[in-house]
């Protein structure tokens, strides 16, 4: 009965045991799951929605939300104010823990240039938000954060932005005064909200039948164009006039709003291959006329650390790279792939986007922005056009009117439809406003799926600035030839895609080359190249002997013919995932520094000791 009883106390004390080791794992766990979960309710600083589009002052109130709860890691900016005096915000992510911002290479976004594309500035604020709530959960992450720095634009168009979102009407522009109908005045006759809706529809006034280019629908609800001309069927009676864009006659000339705020295009001011107005509609003067590009551009050269451009518009669910216009040409080969290789990943990442060449497969563009970034700065540059359609419900490619009332009605809820009204208006009486949808809709994504939109297309952001280059010096080796005369051999290497330099760089002569540099008690006598190294990447190794073959004397190094060999000049950089071959030529003794000083990288250093 003793043994029995003891067993018996064994086995429950064994059971006690094994539950408390269970208990603890289980607490383990969770506290694991709590600190390590990046979507977990309760770990967000920052509580942002992401259904909904940021006044000015709410982006405003969003950046200054997450400076404050991540001062360490974020820096808000202002690089001036727009001509009606808003703030050009910039947010700068940068981890000082893993050196200055200047030091690494950096990845410049920006939205809006044409005010009313606005859902790239909630990209922007969205790649924020996520880069800081999930650095600590996150290894790709705080891989990004640590090695790169972000300098993120929610809209260069602020003035834009806040006019389309409170009034509507054509807000593309900037809003600088502009005279639209060459009459001597500026800006004086533009678009009103008259019904007090915050949208701008169309104007139409009843009339004879035949006096008018539109009639009533047949279900009753719109007004439609008529039909003229068709075999077999008599033409249409229109008894509704369009009138012009919801608004008075400001100047009393007869016609409405034909001169609202702005008048040009933003996106038309840049230096790359620029023409004047009679040749690309929309051209100021000169480029960079308008004040917030000027601002823009002297943001740029005064961070040459800038390594990848990401610009946001809308719409069309396109990922666009350079160039713009047709004259221009193709981009060098080793740079187109660099493009490609991201470019066809974005197809990946954000569904249903096409990768696309402006020019080719869009239309010509004279003076555009990444034209400006990659030609005169010698940066791979994307704009992605924001928002493609999600009503092609029976996936064949195309969007048929049914199925866009389909997706309206049962998806949308209606939530973007806008009822056919009557107004009194103060010169034409009675006036019927027609708008069929709100602002919000087309070209911009309904806002419950702005989120989507949002990650994928920071995802993308990502991707790119993971891809920038990120060189080191991976070896220095010394090789003693007599008591005081030494080889040393550097080999340097580029993880990433990108190239130090781009071939638009080096083309251009827009960026001045990396510098190799041995520094100590010693006296460089010679440098040169190893042969075979510091080749783009892709070319297979078995095709590497037909670059051999420089050398003097059948020497596998390839003499460099530079002033100072101790401080030589990488012309074109290092390609990107590879690597490149260094030799010196040293007399002396003692510690040498070898560093590496890449504009688009950063600055190593590695010593060695010569005995």
């Amino acid at each position: 009965m003793r043994n029995r009883k003891n067993k018996s106390i064994r086995n429950k004390r064994i059971m006690m045991g094994a539950f408390l080791v269970l208990a603890l794992a289980a607490a383990s766990a969770i506290a694991l799951a709590q600190e390590y979960l990046p979507r977990k309710w309760d770990t967000r600083k920052v509580h942002l929605s992401f259904n909904h589009y940021y006044d000015w002052n709410e982006v405003g109130e969003a950046l200054e939300k997450l400076e404050k709860a991540y001062p360490k890691f974020l820096t808000l900016r202002s690089i001036g104010t727009s001509y009606q005096g808003r703030e050009l915000w910039y947010m700068t992510i940068n981890n000082p823990d893993t050196g200055d911002e200047m030091d690494k290479c950096a990845m410049y976004i920006d939205a809006n240039i044409h005010g009313n594309e606005i859902q790239g500035g909630e990209v922007g604020i969205y790649t924020i938000w996520y880069l800081m709530e999930n650095y600590p959960y996150n290894d790709y992450v705080r891989e990004l954060v640590d090695e790169r720095v972000f300098y993120i634009f929610p809209s260069v168009n602020p003035d834009g932005r806040d006019l389309f979102i409170h009034t509507g009407g054509s807000s593309r522009s900037g809003q600088a005064p502009f005279d639209d109908d060459n009459d001597g005045l500026y800006d004086e006759d533009p678009p009103e909200d008259l019904d007090g809706d915050k949208e701008v529809g169309s104007m139409f006034i009843k009339v004879k039948p035949g006096e008018g280019g539109y009639r009533m629908s047949d279900k009753g609800d719109r007004l439609v164009r008529v039909k003229k001309n068709i075999e077999g069927k008599p033409d249409e009676l229109g008894d509704y006039k369009y009138i012009g864009s919801e608004g008075i006659d400001n100047d009393g000339d007869g016609r409405y709003n034909e001169d609202t705020g702005g008048g040009y295009d933003p996106n038309r001011d840049w230096g790359s291959y620029w023409q004047p107005s009679y040749i690309q509609r929309g051209a100021a003067a000169y480029p960079f006329y308008w004040k917030e590009a000027k601002l823009t551009k002297d943001f740029f050269y005064a961070h040459p650390n800038i390594a990848g451009v990401q610009a946001f518009h809308n719409s069309g669910g396109m990922i666009l790279r350079v160039p713009g216009p047709q004259l221009h040409g193709e981009v060098p080969m080793s740079d187109k792939a660099v493009y490609d290789e991201i470019g066809q990943k974005g197809e990946k990442i954000i569904e249903g986007y096409d990768y696309f060449v402006i020019w080719k497969d869009l239309y010509n563009v004279w003076g555009g922005f990444i034209d400006f970034t990659y030609d005169m700065l010698g940066v791979f540059s994307f704009s992605n056009e924001l928002w493609a359609s999600r009503a092609d419900l029976d996936g064949d490619g195309e969007v048929t009117l049914e199925e866009e009332e389909f997706f309206s009605r049962y998806i949308d809820m209606g939530n973007t439809e806008v009822a056919m009204h009557e107004i009194d208006h103060p010169e034409l009486g009675k006036v019927i406003i027609d708008r069929d949808t709100t602002k919000l809709s087309g070209r911009i994504p309904p806002s419950w799926l702005l989120e989507e939109l949002c990650h994928r297309n920071m995802a993308f952001c990502l991707l790119h600035a993971y891809e920038m280059p990120l060189p080191v010096i991976k070896d220095v080796s010394a090789e003693k030839i007599n008591p005081d005369l030494y080889k040393i051999k550097v080999t340097l290497y580029n993880e990433r895609l990108m190239p130090t330099l781009s071939a638009a760089a080096v083309q251009h002569q827009v960026q001045r080359p990396d510098i190799l540099s041995l520094k100590g008690n010693i006296e460089v006598l010679a440098a040169g190249q190893g042969q075979g190294t510091g080749l783009p990447s892709g070319i297979p190794r078995r095709y590497l002997m037909f670059f051999r073959g420089r050398g003097a004397g059948g020497s596998d190094v390839t003499l460099l013919d530079q002033k100072d060999p101790g401080n030589i000049k990488l012309f074109n950089g290092i390609p990107g995932r590879s690597e490149a071959e260094y030799q010196f030529l040293v007399k002396g003794k003692g510690e040498v520094t070898v560093e590496l000083d890449c504009v688009k990288g950063g600055t190593h250093t590695q010593k060695i000791q010569l005995n």
